[in-house]
């Protein structure tokens, strides 16, 4: 809701010279005049004290646009008091100071017997009475949430940070200026800035514009164009004004105002003024006389006098005739004058007439859209109605009484997944990060609106960011999250609900997003008319393969119900409804994640713990890695508390690292494994803290974490030390130390141990590398088939991987494809992000030799993403100099250096051997193409001396090659037969 403070100064001074009753007669009026402001907009006047008055616009009764309602009230009391203080009989000088801030309260009724008041407590009404007081007389001061969300229609300017009671740090405060002008290009009927174009409404678009066409040819006629709050209406509005402007048309528009119902002829008298180019900054006067000229050019002079009439403008020569009539005689006069009117702007060119927000029409508006069916269809008017689909039966209604064959009705149904994808695109002017498209559809249900508004308020909150592979999430998820914004346009709507339809809504809310009807009538019994509105009204829908569930339209409309309802009340809900799943379905694996949630949000204590672990697990198995997570963690936080759980806690925290780990979450991971160091079963916590260094590219800090746990741990359980040993000498490029320790493994390990096959993929990796490709598929084939028999899809993915790269190396590019694509499919339902980039970074190499260079450049992009997204160091790295190898192949040489730039940073900063002389390589090669040759040679002679340093000679024989023809060209041909006569030394 909206807080409005509003406090009239000088009233102190007028108290000290007049007697109560004279002060009464001062006071009393300018209260009631500005009460009568609140009022009009929608407002609710929560108390009055004294002098001032405290008005909420959001409670009792949400609105979609309160803040808005809120900002126009405030500016209408400053004008009010300038009015009404000039019939004071008294000496004064009163003023108006107004603070202004939104933000959540409890609304609640309280009191006694004796008194019962209606009140909302909450700090936005605090902060609320702190801006006013600090506002100057005569101005408002508006707090920062009520600024964001009423930008884009209102002007502000910032003033210093307020130091407010009670506040630990300085407020943000904005004076406001008035009305932003409303710019039809740039802004939506919600207030908001328009994406970059229409996307996804290809075919109502087409539609239109087929109206559009016959308006010239065959006349006009009356279009509907139905949909939900943000479903693009405005935005068909701004394409269909641009095509309209290309055909030599007139375009006229107007809207209605959620509060505009008692405001006479709003929308029409909105057009009249558009056409005569008056607004309330007018005297009535000039305004009336641009009127009268404005329709004397056009011809219709003779609807000058009613017009007059209907906008509240003084006739020129006095009272005229139409002042006089009754008000039946003069709605028919009217209705003519306008059917008048528009007859003669339209012949002299056709005529499109916008009108926006129907279902808020006021009954004479309605009235006069009837009337002008006809002259529509006659005098090549194209009248456009834009309705949320409860204005449907007004629609159906205009549809059945215009000519037959000249209407119908575009329905705006949610986007489907490419559209939002494409959607997505338009917004971040960039592909969306893996995986945003289907988590924005699934919370915002194809509602273009709702998914702008999500990208907004991840993007103002920093978790999706800028970088140098597009955008990327900072962090996970936040389910119940409603944009501000989105907040307000359902509330707006839960609020219009019948008072059973709407607990009804807020208790399926705690259910879930689906929702069982079996388990919805048990919680509340007087479901079923409630429930019917819902599925009238779009907040649930059935669902077609499964008739005993329904489920919410948006995932937001749940969110926004849930919010509603104070902690308690959640509280209580939830553990009726774990009490109901297991009194209804058991508590079997089918029904268990219910139970976990519900147990968990309803306090029931360590039974909750139970359910959540088993829902955990089944998660993890199932590769559900989000829900295991989710559910692991709750577990955890409540077997922290609990005494009874301290043995079993070590296995909980290292399940759970372990899941981090896996998902690339890796500081989480890490003060996990650290945690359960000192408990039972530690070597898999000393083993997780080390492969978490590894992967971050920290390998020094991971070998003394490997030594330390070697010296604090029996022998029996040097197996793993001895594979992460393996595994951190592998990626730093040290093959010969690899295979050393990989041997040592295999000699501890058990025939059965499911390390093994770890062990034998660091084997084959580090084997590999020295180019004895036969032994490394041998090993990496072992191990393959060893964790097939495991049923570890996990370690699959990288076995897969390993063996794909060995069949790169011997040329096999069909295998290698084949594998990768195995691998790929492996790791993405495992949900190992390493192993789904080490395999797009393998398939982009296959790619690479088999000529399909676009190919090969969209997986390394691809799977630099992933590693971004993670911080993996050597993907990210690995990633950056394969990305620049292809460019180079493409001719993208400055696209080509920067990649390979990057690369060389990352791979210094972490230590990675082979990447550094990969870089440097790749970078000599752009320089000598790009003529800088004794850059060139510099760069070559730095790639010999790293790949001496791991042993890796062939590379730096290649690279000695690169330096000799680089000191050629550059005309030093000593420089170039050293060079030339230590690559012949390498390759022998």
């Amino acid at each position: 809701m909206t807080a409005v403070f509003a406090d009239i100064s000088g009233f102190t001074a007028l108290a000290e010279r007049y007697d109560p009753e004279e002060l009464q007669e001062v006071i009393d009026p300018v209260v009631a005049a500005l009460s009568d402001v609140i009022a009009k907009h929608g407002g609710y006047v929560e108390k009055y004290a004294g002098d001032a008055l405290l008005a909420l616009f959001g409670a009792p009764v949400s609105h979609e646009d309160d803040p808005q309602r809120a900002l126009t009230a405030a500016l209408e009391l400053h004008e009010e008091l300038a009015r009404v203080r000039e019939t004071v009989p008294y000496e004064h000088d009163l003023g108006l100071h107004v603070g202004v801030n939104s933000g959540h309260g409890i609304a609640r009724i309280f009191g006694s017997d004796a008194r019962m008041d209606y009140a909302v407590l909450g700090d936005a009404v605090i902060l609320a009475q702190r801006l006013e007081s600090a506002a100057p007389t005569g101005e408002t001061y508006v707090g920062e949430t009520t600024y964001r969300l009423a930008k884009g229609e209102f002007d502000f300017v910032g003033v210093p940070d307020l130091t407010v009671k009670g506040k630990p740090d300085p407020v943000r405060v904005w004076r406001l200026l008035g009305k932003r002008a409303p710019s039809p290009s740039a802004v939506g009927s919600l207030g908001h800035p328009r994406a970059a174009k229409l996307v996804g409404r290809e075919r109502e678009l087409g539609a239109a514009l087929t109206w559009l066409d016959s308006l010239f040819t065959v006349g006009g006629g009356v279009v509907a164009i139905v949909g939900d709050a943000g479903a693009g209406k405005s935005r068909l509005k701004h394409e269909l004004a641009s095509e309209v402007a290309k055909r030599e048309a007139r375009w006229m528009e107007a809207h209605c105002l959620t509060h505009g119902a008692a405001q006479t002829y709003f929308p029409f008298a909105q057009l009249l003024r558009g056409f005569a180019g008056i607004d309330s900054e007018f005297a009535p006067p000039l305004a009336a006389a641009a009127v009268l000229e404005s329709l004397s050019a056009v011809g219709a002079a003779d609807a000058g006098p009613y017009f007059l009439r209907l906008l509240g403008l003084p006739p020129p020569d006095g009272l005229s005739a139409v002042e006089l009539l009754e008000p039946e005689a003069y709605r028919r006069g009217l209705h003519e004058a306008f059917a008048s009117w528009l007859a003669c702007l339209a012949a002299v060119s056709p005529l499109v007439i916008m009108v926006e927000d129907v279902h808020w029409m006021d009954a004479s508006s309605r009235a006069l859209t009837h009337d002008l069916l006809h002259t529509a269809a006659a005098d090549k008017i194209l009248l456009l109605l834009t309705a949320r689909p409860e204005g449907g039966s007004f629609l159906d209604e205009i549809i059945g009484a215009a000519t037959p064959g000249r209407t119908e009705a575009i329905e705006l149904g949610p986007l489907d997944d490419d559209a939002v994808n494409r959607f997505l695109r338009s917004l971040l002017d960039a592909p969306p990060p893996s995986r945003f498209s289907a988590l924005v559809t699934e919370r915002a249900g194809g509602n273009p609106f709702f998914v702008e508004e999500l990208v907004r308020s991840l993007r103002d909150e920093g978790a999706l960011v800028p970088s140098e592979q597009g955008w990327q999430l900072t962090r996970s998820w936040e389910e119940g999250t409603v944009p501000l914004n989105l907040e307000g346009v359902l509330s707006a709507r839960i609020d219009l609900l019948p008072p059973v339809a709407r607990r009804n809504l807020l208790e399926a809310s705690v259910i879930g997003r689906r929702v069982p009807v079996q388990l919805l009538h048990r919680l509340s019994p007087d479901a079923g008319d409630g429930v019917a509105t819902l599925i009238e009204k779009g907040f649930l829908d059935p669902v077609a393969d499964t008739p005993d569930e329904l489920e919410f339209h948006h995932a937001l409309v749940q969110d926004a119900a849930y919010s509603r309802l104070l902690r308690r009340q959640r509280r209580t809900l939830h553990r009726r409804v774990a009490e109901l799943v297991e009194e209804l379905y058991g508590a079997g694996d089918d029904v268990i994640d219910l139970l976990a949630r519900h147990s968990y949000l309803g306090e029931v204590g360590a039974k909750a713990i139970e359910f959540l672990v088993r829902a955990g697990d089944r998660a993890a198995r199932l590769f559900a890695n989000e829900a295991a997570i989710l559910h692991l963690s709750r577990g955890l936080e409540l077997a922290r508390r609990d005494p009874d759980w301290s043995e079993q806690r070590a296995g909980l925290i290292l399940g759970l690292a372990d899941l981090y780990e896996l998902t690339g979450d890796y500081d989480h991971a890490f003060d996990l494994y650290s945690e359960a160091a000192g408990l039972p079963n530690d070597v898999r916590a000393w083993r997780g803290m080390a492969s978490v260094r590894r992967r971050q590219g920290r390998y020094a800090e991971a070998e003394r974490i490997i030594e330390a746990a070697f010296a604090n741990l029996s022998e029996e359980q040097n197996t793993s030390l001895w594979l992460e040993r393996a595994w951190t000498l592998a990626v730093e490029g040290r093959p010969t130390e690899t295979i050393e320790a990989a041997q040592a493994g295999l000699v501890t390990a058990d025939p059965h141990d499911p390390l093994r096959p770890y062990l034998l993929i660091q084997l084959a990796q580090a084997q590999h590398s020295q180019g004895n490709d036969e032994s490394a598929l041998a090993h990496s084939l072992q191990a393959q088939q060893l964790l097939e028999d495991q049923e570890d899809q996990r370690g699959l993915a990288t076995a897969l991987r390993l063996t794909a790269g060995i069949h790169l190396h011997l040329h096999d590019l069909e295998e290698a494809a084949t594998v990768l694509r195995k691998g790929l499919e492996v790791a993405e339902r495992v949900g190992n992000v390493e192993e789904l980039g080490g395999c797009l970074i393998n398939l982009g190499m296959v790619e690479h030799q088999r000529g399909n260079l676009d190919d090969a450049i969209e997986c390394d992009r691809r799977a630099i993403a992933e590693f971004e997204r993670i911080g993996h160091g050597s993907g990210r790295a690995i990633g950056y100099s394969n990305l620049s190898e292809k460019l180079m192949d493409r001719g993208d040489l400055d696209d080509a250096l920067r990649s390979s730039e990057t690369a060389y940073e990352i791979a210094q900063a972490i230590g990675h051997t082979p990447t550094i002389a990969d870089a440097l390589q790749t970078m000599a090669t752009i320089y000598v193409r790009r003529g800088e040759y004794a850059t060139a040679a510099a760069r070559a002679e730095q790639a010999v001396e790293v790949n001496l340093e791991v042993g890796a000679t062939n590379y730096a024989a290649e690279a000695a090659e690169i330096a000799a023809e680089a000191w050629a060209l550059a005309g030093d041909t000593i420089r170039a037969d050293l060079a030339r006569t230590r690559a012949t030394e390498l390759n022998r």
